[in-house]
């Protein structure tokens, strides 16, 4: 058996080719971090969003809650006592006690309000809620719930994405920075 020697232009070619290997090695490690980065990045976004559907879903729980207990007490309920605004203080503080002596009407209404908004407040982050009567409908009343962005983007538009919330509904607009829930119900 005789073996063939290789020219010495193909050894200088090999060793020429070892370098380029290198070189094409360390592109392949930018290019795989920097998809792995892309990656991380997606699962953070998909993350707040995952957060966002999480609390408009107890948003969603909270506002059917509200509206059985209005159901319940609908004559209070019709008469706007379980009206509120933003950041009303006064639900929060108010003394009424119905566990320890019965209630009916306005009294039950301001302890379901108050009841119901402990409850939000503990759910939700940064929870506020409005409730108003209907603009165009005497008999339906309008429940909104809205909690703190997850963003820490400092855009207007990035902070409050959904723009129909910022726009305005019939009765009242979301807060700045916060992304609301807004249904209308019929006691």
């Amino acid at each position: 058996m005789s073996m063939k020697k290789i020219p010495m232009k193909t050894k200088r070619f090999h060793k020429l080719q070892r370098g380029m290997s290198l070189i094409e090695s360390l592109i392949a490690l930018v290019v795989l971090a920097v998809g792995v980065m892309g990656l991380a990045g997606l699962q953070a976004r998909m993350l707040v969003e995952s957060r966002t559907a999480n609390h408009r879903a107890v948003a969603i729980g909270f506002i059917d809650d509200l509206s059985n207990r209005m159901l319940l007490n609908r004559d209070a309920a019709m008469a706007n006592n379980y009206a509120m605004a933003w950041s009303d203080p006064n639900i929060l503080k108010d003394k009424n006690d119905c566990i320890a002596s019965v209630c009916i009407g306005a009294d039950l209404a301001k302890y379901d309000l108050k009841q119901w908004l402990q409850a939000l407040n503990a759910a939700l982050p940064n929870a506020n809620a409005n409730i108003f009567p209907s603009a165009t409908d005497p008999r339906q009343i309008g429940i909104a719930v809205a909690w703190s962005a997850n963003e820490r983007s400092t855009e207007a538009n990035y902070n409050n994405p959904f723009a129909v919330t910022k726009t305005g509904f019939l009765g009242t607009d979301c807060p700045d920075k916060f992304i609301c829930h807004v249904v209308y119900v019929q006691p």
